[in-house]
């Protein structure tokens, strides 16, 4: 079974006062190497507890090894449009997370919605696993 998860965590907007148990979660997941992302979404964080958060745990955003970037690249021929011009919220580390995923059999973590091009998408199509934040959240508080 697997048990590792690749988050996409830069849209969670969860202080860590009210949501401490999820916030201690997280950090045992980090320690165990259950949760990993990829250092193009360390990159594109904005939310301050987030950034804090992250700086803390930068050992669970995986460098880009050769790997992921060969893999990244296969994923942009076949979906270009995952790359999007830079807009307010735009994601460009998104081709990065799928190839970190599909290279270290985790399971995408995110609240991306079923849009084109989008994680679910890509994700559906190459045939890796994803689920929403509330439901890893569910797995949590279990």
């Amino acid at each position: 079974m697997r048990i590792k998860r690749v988050a996409r965590i830069y849209h969670l907007h969860m202080t860590k006062k009210v949501f401490s148990y999820i916030w201690q979660a997280f950090n045992e997941f980090v320690e165990n190497g259950q949760l990993i992302s990829s250092s193009e979404i360390f990159e594109e964080l904005k939310d301050d507890d987030i950034v804090k958060w992250a700086k803390e745990h930068k050992d669970a955003f995986l460098p880009l090894s050769k790997e992921v970037q060969l893999k990244t690249t296969e994923i942009l021929q076949q979906f270009p449009q995952i790359i999007k011009i830079q807009t307010k919220g735009s994601s460009n580390g998104d081709s990065f997370l799928i190839a970190t995923a599909i290279l270290e059999d985790g399971i995408i973590v995110t609240d991306e919605g079923n849009k084109n091009n989008g994680i679910p998408m890509v994700c559906e199509s190459l045939g890796v696993e994803y689920m929403k934040l509330n439901d890893m959240l569910d797995e949590v508080l279990e």
